[in-house]
C-alpha cells in the first residue's frame, strides 16, 4: 500500500508541474519611448515536465503557451480602444506579458497612465471590462504579473519577504523598460498587495495607489477560530490544501478535466462577463492562466498562512512607512469576504494625507467584473483628479464612502 501511495505522489507532483519554462525569442523594438526588448509573441510550449505513466505533459494538459495566448486574445475581442500585446524582456532576464490599452481617437495620450495588476490565479486580460471605460483618455498597461500568465516562471524563495520582493522587484524592471516615470497603479487582491509593497519601495513613481479588495493588510487573529469568519468555502479548501500541494495543482492533477472542473466549480466566473461574453472566454481564460506550470502560485503559498493570511501583512507597513504624499484610495466589496476595516484605519490614521474608502455596492470579492460601472466611474474620476493635480486645476473632492 505505502508503494502505491508513493506512485501516486510522484504522480500528483509530476502532473501539477513544478519546472521552468524556457525562455522565448528576443527582438529588439523601438518607439516613442526608445529602444527596448520585446520577446516574440509565440512562445515555444514548455517541455516542462510529465504526466501520468511519462506520458508528455501536453497529451494529459490539453493547454500550452500558444493556447493561453489566444485565450487572452478571445477576452480581448470586444475592447473598442487600440490594443497592443507586447512580451517584454526586461534587465533583469524576466520577461513581462503587457497588455496595452490606448484611447481610440488620441493613441499617445499625453495625460498620466494607469497600470492595473490582477488578484491570485488572473491575468491581464481579466480587466476587459475596465479597459475601454478607463482608456478613454489615457493609455491603461496591465501585466501578468511574474510568476502568472504568459509572464516567465521562475523558482520563488520561499522565504515570504524574498518571494515579495521579487514581485517587487520584476515589476520595477518591468517599469525601467517601458521608460515609465511615474503612473497611477491599481491593484486588485494579490496584485493590490504587490502594488501597495511597491510603494513603499518607489512613492515617487506612484501618482496615486489604489486597492481594490486588497488580500493580505490585517496580520492573523490570534484566535484560530476567527480565521474562518466570513471565508467562503472553496477559499478554505484551498487554504487547507495549499500547504500540502500547489494551490492550483488540481487544475493540472486531472489533465483533459481541468477545463470542465473550472465551469464546474466556479460557474460565477462566467456569470460575471454574461454581459460581454455569452460564451465561456472567461472560464477558458481561466483555465489556460493555471493550467501552465506553477510559480506565483507557490510564491503566494510561501506568503501566506493557512486560510489566506499573509504571513508579512501589509496594514502595519502602510501605517508606519507609508510616505504621506502618496494619494490612497481603497476599493471593497459590500458582499466581498476581505474584510474592509483595514481601509478604515489607514483613513483614520492618516488625517494629513489623502485616503478614501469606497464600498462598491452588488459587489463581491472580484469587485473589478461583478460592478464594473461602478468601479470604472470610481478609477476614472481618480484619473482625472491625478490629471487636475498635476496640471494645477482645481480637484473634485466630493467623493463618497460608497457607490
Amino acid at each position: 500500500m505505502s508503494g502505491l501511495a508513493s506512485w501516486l505522489a510522484n504522480r500528483a507532483a509530476a502532473l501539477a508541474g513544478y519546472a521552468r519554462p524556457p525562455m522565448s525569442p528576443m527582438t529588439t523594438t523601438e518607439d516613442e519611448r526608445g529602444p527596448r526588448q520585446v520577446v516574440a509573441s509565440h512562445q515555444p510550449a514548455a517541455a516542462d515536465d510529465f504526466g501520468l505513466l511519462s506520458l508528455p505533459r501536453w497529451l494529459w494538459i490539453p493547454s500550452n503557451a500558444r493556447a493561453l495566448e489566444d485565450a487572452e486574445m478571445q477576452c480581448l475581442r470586444k475592447i473598442k480602444s487600440r490594443v497592443d500585446r507586447e512580451m517584454v524582456r526586461t534587465d533583469d532576464g524576466h520577461t513581462i506579458s503587457t497588455v496595452i490599452v490606448r484611447p481610440a481617437l488620441e493613441p499617445e495620450s499625453p495625460q498620466p497612465p494607469i497600470v492595473l495588476l490582477h488578484g491570485f490565479a488572473g491575468g491581464a486580460g481579466i480587466w476587459c471590462k475596465n479597459f475601454d471605460a478607463l482608456a478613454a483618455d489615457r493609455t491603461v498597461y496591465a501585466i501578468d504579473m511574474i510568476g502568472f500568465g504568459r509572464s516567465s516562471r521562475p523558482v520563488f524563495s520561499q522565504d515570504p519577504v524574498e518571494s515579495e520582493g521579487l514581485f517587487v522587484s520584476s515589476f520595477e524592471s518591468w517599469r525601467r523598460a517601458m521608460a515609465l516615470p511615474s503612473f497611477i497603479l491599481a491593484g486588485h487582491s494579490l496584485g493590490g498587495f504587490v502594488s501597495a509593497a511597491y510603494t513603499l519601495r518607489y512613492p515617487s513613481r506612484v501618482e496615486h495607489l489604489i486597492l481594490l479588495d486588497c488580500w493580505g493588510m490585517p496580520a492573523r487573529p490570534d484566535d484560530p477560530a476567527k480565521e474562518r469568519i466570513k471565508l467562503p468555502g472553496w477559499v478554505q479548501v484551498i487554504g487547507k490544501l495549499a500547504h500540502m500541494f500547489s494551490p492550483l495543482s488540481g487544475i493540472r492533477m486531472v489533465g483533459p478535466f481541468g477545463a470542465l472542473c473550472i465551469r464546474k466549480l466556479r460557474p460565477d466566473l462566467q456569470k460575471k462577463f454574461a454581459d460581454m461574453f455569452d460564451d465561456e472566454t472567461i472560464p477558458n481564460y481561466i483555465y489556460h492562466l493555471n493550467a501552465r506550470p506553477p510559480s506565483g502560485e507557490l510564491a503566494m503559498n510561501y506568503m501566506s498562512h493557512p486560510f489566506g493570511w499573509a504571513k508579512h501583512p501589509m496594514l502595519p507597513r502602510l501605517l508606519e512607512h507609508l510616505d504621506l504624499d502618496v494619494p490612497l484610495t481603497l476599493l471593497y466589496g459590500q458582499r466581498s469576504w476581505v474584510d474592509c476595516k483595514s481601509g478604515y484605519l489607514l483613513k483614520a490614521a492618516r488625517p494629513d494625507s489623502y485616503v478614501d474608502v469606497h464600498i462598491v455596492e452588488r459587489a463581491g470579492h472580484h469587485i473589478y467584473s461583478d460592478n464594473s460601472p461602478a468601479v470604472n466611474k470610481i478609477l476614472t474620476h481618480l484619473c482625472m483628479r491625478v490629471t487636475d493635480h498635476l496640471t494645477g486645476s482645481s480637484a473634485d473632492e466630493g467623493d463618497d464612502d460608497s457607490s
